[in-house]
């Protein structure tokens, strides 16, 4: 069994810690929800609804289970039962290298699994994004 490093997860779902094992960069975009108008003199207004963030990132070689991640946080089983259990919203917490912490209400957008290796556990290539509600 691989040794458990003691650190902090950048992500939780619903409070649960997603391993960073073999994570890559969490990409986060913001879309700007507004009302453009053009007013009678000619001048242009525009009106911010939201700003809506997309959280997106992947995996390489993700070990299928939390027994076999580096930090014990969930693998790639515990994350796809989270994602065919849970088709609302969840809460994302984010946890900077400072030890502040965000919370967004999230939905997943998108998850595609591919098995890469099979051995005495398998690795997974993993995609998800989730969009704040």
């Amino acid at each position: 069994m691989p040794e458990k490093f003691d650190i902090n997860a950048l992500m939780e779902f619903n409070n649960n810690k997603v391993t960073d094992h073999n994570r890559q960069p969490l990409s986060v975009t913001v879309e700007r929800i507004e009302s453009p108008k053009r007013m009678a003199n000619g001048t242009r207004r525009k009106y911010v609804v939201a700003d809506k963030r997309t959280f997106s990132t992947s995996w390489n070689e993700l070990p299928s289970s939390a027994t076999y991640t580096v930090d014990g946080f969930w693998g790639g089983e515990e994350l796809e039962n989270f994602y065919n259990n849970n088709a609302g919203e969840f809460t994302l917490k984010l946890t900077y290298g400072d030890k502040t912490q965000k919370s967004f209400r999230v939905m997943f957008t998108s998850f595609r699994k591919t098995l890469s290796k099979r051995g005495l556990y398998d690795f997974w290539e993993l995609n998800i994004e989730m969009e704040e509600v």
